[in-house]
């Protein structure tokens, strides 16, 4: 036999070796498929037999560890809670000229109110649904590039999850939300004075008109809103949604189903028995629509679909609504010091309020579907959506 035929054979009774040893392995592995079946039907059916048998048990366990998740659930809102303001109140310094600009006297009543403290929540709504938006971008890109590996993607993920509060918002929507927070607190200047709610206190401290008098509280307002629209006009986005952030801002606050227009009907409607109808055109208007305003600016900011904005807009004025009810309910329920302002104002003006018209259960009940209505809503975002959803249920659980 020549060397090339010896050669042929050897390769061939190799290859063969090699097949063979192949088999046995999809062989062995089939086996080891065909065990773990098994295996995990014994013990779906041994899990079955304990429901069945103990269900005290898995009771007691459904005791135990909840709470370490609503714990964990409730310190991770805590934390956006808190980074959020923080992240407001850095760009409202920047922002705002300082208290020793001429002439001080404005200036000094314009961070009187600015920083009184306050939740944020308009801002951080609105850097929260822009931070929802841009994680579903990013994730789309990452899903239709077809050059990275898994395992970059992977690192890519887990590196931004690591990212400190501001680095994993689009760059710059603070200053949409400092500007939404200047605009909330023009309307509680000229809320609290004497022609209007005439209050004294708000957030705890004197209101603007207390500390500064009714001239330079109304010109502070002004002033506020007035610097609003500077800021606004100078955003770092496409001229396009710069358009459209100021125009959804404008039309929040305007007299058509907005602030003022809400504002108008409030003050008419008191002394009076409130109907459905007026009831919620007034807490749309003069609540709900900034709110929502919050929410969609951010969408628009971050460069959202027409169906993204869509689907804010009804989480925005759902969850601005279920706000305006609870404040309602926390007006009569809880105290001054609580609530940071005088406390049974709306019932002693007989204001139009959920309670009045509807009870405090009924009250309670419609803000909780609202809070679900608005949830459901952001389904379709998955575990981008989480935030605004735990925000949503905090509005109508707070105390304050």
């Amino acid at each position: 036999m020549t060397w090339c035929a010896r050669y042929c054979r050897g390769s061939r009774s190799g290859r063969w070796r090699e097949k063979a040893g192949k088999a046995e392995d999809r062989k062995s592995k089939d086996q080891e498929k065909q065990k773990l079946g098994k295996d995990d039907r014994s013990l779906l059916l041994l899990l079955l037999f304990l429901t069945l048998a103990f269900p005290s048990l898995w009771l007691s366990c459904l005791v135990l560890f909840l709470p370490f998740g609503l714990l964990y659930c409730g310190s991770m809102l805590k934390l956006v809670l808190e980074q959020g303001r923080e992240a407001a109140d850095v760009a409202l310094e920047e922002l705002l000229p300082p208290a020793t600009q001429h002439p001080s006297s404005i200036h000094q009543a314009m961070r009187h109110s600015v920083f009184a403290g306050g939740k944020r929540l308009r801002p951080i709504l609105c850097m929260e649904a822009g931070r929802m938006i841009r994680a579903g971008a990013d994730a789309h890109s990452r899903a239709r590039s077809h050059t990275q590996s898994n395992a970059a993607a992977s690192s890519e993920k887990s590196s931004s999850a690591k990212l400190p509060y501001a680095a994993s918002l689009p760059p710059g929507i603070d200053q949409v939300g400092a500007a939404l927070e200047m605009l909330h607190t023009y309307s509680l200047i000229h809320d609290d004075l004497p022609a209007l709610d005439n209050d004294d206190l708000r957030r705890g401290r004197p209101t603007c008109h207390k500390a500064f008098g009714e001239a330079i509280a109304i010109l502070a307002g002004d002033a506020l809103q007035t610097r609003v629209y500077e800021v606004l006009a100078q955003l770092i986005c496409p001229a396009e949604a710069r358009v459209e952030i100021i125009r959804e801002i404008a039309h929040a606050t305007g007299t058509v189903d907005g602030m003022i227009g809400g504002q108008v009907v409030d003050l008419e409607a008191e002394h009076k028995k409130p109907d459905l109808a007026t009831l919620e055109y007034i807490h749309r208007s003069k609540t709900a629509a900034l709110i929502a305003a919050s929410v969609v600016s951010g969408g628009i900011y971050a460069g959202g679909s027409a169906g993204d904005i869509v689907r804010l807009r009804i989480y925005g004025q759902s969850i601005g609504l279920a706000f305006q009810i609870v404040d309602d309910v926390l007006d009569l329920t809880q105290t001054s010091e609580q609530l940071g302002k005088t406390a049974g104002k709306d019932a002693a003006a007989e204001k139009a309020t959920y309670p009045a018209l509807f009870g405090f259960e009924e009250s309670i009940h419609r803000a909780d579907a609202l809070v679900d209505q608005a949830c459901a809503e952001l389904n379709e975002y998955g575990e981008g959506a989480a935030t605004l959803k735990e925000l949503a249920r905090y509005l109508a659980a707070r105390k304050s």
